[in-house]
């Protein structure tokens, strides 16, 4: 971190739009004894350009120890630092922590917009085939898959296959709507429903069919219309980065009457694919990560990109029939072209739909590929999925470094534009890893993310029962810090599960813990009720100290001094903190926490003690 005496300033803070001037400002404590100083310079770097960094004499304002420079912006990256030079010749050189971190500055395009539409709202994340089952609908179990006899029924592990499946249904889905309504859900999110030969369908077999065991285009219509009805949204998951072997593209088991590409070279999919030698060694080809079932697609290949994102292309086929966006799988693997294509088609069906990537990192500076990407810089994504807040909250539960808490908020605060933080899916897990209640209920010396884990380990009653006060606190955050939280299916009804498959039980609809499903119940409604602030409030760290953290979001309105404030703090320490709010004269402050596990969402005093 930056030594005591020196203090930097940002003005505006966080990410820009492209056109402005950023005033960037560095102070000294005189008291420290720093007085022979006699230039400060302003070291840039834009857009990864090395070689070719700025230097900006900083102007010495009135007061002898501030010196600021006035930076003009552009769409881009800009990192920064400090350099320092006295009187006898020497040089200092501050950056943002002692590991050379550099400042950043996100600049991006002044007419990036996000859909105002999902902001402040929840999203519910459905695996299809592991949700809700209906008896109107027969599924369609295709040669090669096993059909489970009872939900209740452990997931097979298998690396490979992915062929033992439950019958969870677009059906089943219709009619547990009222289920999510009740749960004050806004969005659902669907895991692949194409036609694919696996259980979760991430390797397409047709972008043009709802798989059979799932339902028809019918059914889909009707889920469509019946979650508008209902004031809820659905959007997809795009899986544009390869399709399956076994499909109509590369039809490598000539299941398809297609002429696949895995079959001949006069394939109208050929030129899709990456095959290294088809003449001698057909088998050669590129797939996702070295999964043979996943060969990857040429994303700038012309015909496969308009196939997906042209004119009447499977993105706007999909939207045109009523969902309201995508969740971009594998967003690291679309070049920067595939991901301007999809936006083009997703925003011109509508401005109102959105885009949200899956990226594992901070994504307003990731190097993919060898590559820094532009996502969050206009004309890509909406927002990404949030796994550093996923990652930080279960560190911070189960350690108690809410520094390290803080380090995140900011990093995003900083970094992020603020119209992509509130379209965050704030997620806390995921098809793709641990549940949250195994990962905060374990104890730390078993704990690990190892899928291959032994599917009957359970968590002990003991490590239950602090998973659940645990896993009270991350909803806490999850639903109130900036973004828009995702709901993981059955995370609220107290389902468990270590690494993939067993993190894909069936929702346990006559088993669901009460004490869990109710607490979501109710922080839902809080959010709800206060959704004002949640969709686009800004966010201000309190406190944050020895396992306390406690932050708050609010909204100033036009005309109104505060539109209003909600407090929400998790204290992990033994020591009780005192937060002071006799400075609030607004009557619509709220004070969310946990005490022995229950919400206290009402301001009865001025003064509060912390303790969780």
């Amino acid at each position: 971190m930056i030594p005591d005496k020196y203090k930097t300033y940002r003005n505006p803070p966080g990410a820009v739009p492209d056109g402005v001037f950023v005033d960037i400002t560095i102070s000294f404590d005189i008291d420290t004894g720093i007085t022979d100083i006699k230039n400060v310079y302003l070291a840039v770097i834009y857009n990864d350009n090395n070689n070719q960094n700025k230097i900006y004499v900083m102007k010495k304002t009135s007061l002898d120890s501030v010196y600021s420079y006035n930076l003009e912006v552009s769409k881009g990256l800009y990192f920064y630092w400090f350099e320092i030079e006295y009187q006898n010749g020497k040089k200092e050189y501050i950056y943002k922590n002692n590991n050379t971190q550099k400042w950043q500055i996100t600049v991006y395009d002044k007419n990036f917009k996000t859909p105002d539409l999902f902001k402040g709202g929840i999203i519910y994340h459905i695996f299809v085939d592991r949700f809700a089952k209906s008896d109107s609908w027969k599924p369609e179990v295709r040669e090669g898959f096993y059909l489970h006899e009872s939900i209740s029924e452990t997931p097979f592990y298998k690396s490979d296959k992915n062929d033992d499946v439950y019958g969870g249904n677009l059906m089943g889905i219709i009619e547990k709507l009222d289920y999510l309504k009740e749960l004050n859900v806004d969005i659902i999110y669907l895991s692949p429903v194409f036609e694919a030969n696996s259980n979760h369908k991430y390797n397409i077999a047709d972008y043009t069919k709802i798989d059979g065991m799932f339902g028809d285009d019918k059914i889909f219509d009707e889920l469509i219309e019946q979650a508008k009805k209902r004031g809820i949204k659905i959007i997809l998951d795009g899986v544009f980065n390869h399709t399956g072997d076994d499909s109509v593209y590369f039809n490598r088991y000539g299941r398809y009457k297609s002429l696949g590409a895995y079959q001949s070279k006069a394939s109208e999919y050929y030129d899709w694919y990456n095959f290294n030698d088809w003449d001698n060694n057909r088998d050669d080809y590129e797939c996702w990560w070295g999964v043979k079932s996943l060969p990857s697609v040429k994303k700038d290949q012309p015909v496969f990109r308009a196939y997906i994102c042209g004119v009447n292309g499977i993105i706007e086929k999909w939207l045109k029939r009523g969902i309201a966006g995508y969740r971009i799988d594998v967003a690291d693997e679309l070049s920067d072209r595939m991901l301007k294509g999809i936006n083009k088609a997703v925003k011109e069906t509508s401005p109102d739909n959105i885009i949200i990537g899956e990226v594992w990192e901070d994504a307003s500076n990731k190097v993919a590929y060898g590559q820094r990407r532009h996502y969050l810089l206009g004309n890509q994504l909406d927002s990404v999925m949030n796994y550093p807040l996923k990652e930080a909250i279960i560190n911070y539960l189960r350690t108690g470094n809410s520094q390290a808490m803080s380090e995140v908020m900011d990093m995003i605060t900083e970094n992020y534009p603020k119209q992509s933080i509130d379209c965050l899916m704030n997620i806390i897990g995921t098809h793709d890893t641990m549940r949250i209640l195994t990962a905060l209920g374990m104890g730390s010396e078993s704990f690990t993310d190892d899928k291959n884990i032994m599917a009957e380990s359970k968590l002990s009653p003991n490590e239950r029962t602090n998973g659940i006060f645990l896993l009270k606190a991350a909803v806490l955050m999850q639903m109130t810090l900036p973004g828009i939280p995702c709901i993981y299916y059955g995370d609220e009804a107290g389902l468990e599960g270590y690494g993939d498959p067993f993190n894909r039980r069936f929702f346990p609809w006559d088993n669901i813990d009460e004490n869990i499903h109710d607490f979501y119940k109710k922080i839902c409604r809080v959010r709800k009720e206060n959704i004002n602030i949640f969709a686009e409030g800004e966010y201000k760290l309190v406190r944050e100290k020895s396992g306390l953290f406690c932050y708050k979001r609010y909204k100033r309105n036009k005309g109104i001094k505060n539109g209003g404030e909600i407090y929400a703090y998790i204290n992990l320490s033994d020591n009780p903190y005192s937060l002071d709010l006799s400075g609030s004269k607004n009557s619509k402050d709220i004070f969310i926490s946990l005490l022995n596990g229950e919400i206290i969402t009402e301001l009865k005093a001025k003064s509060y003690d912390l303790f969780v």
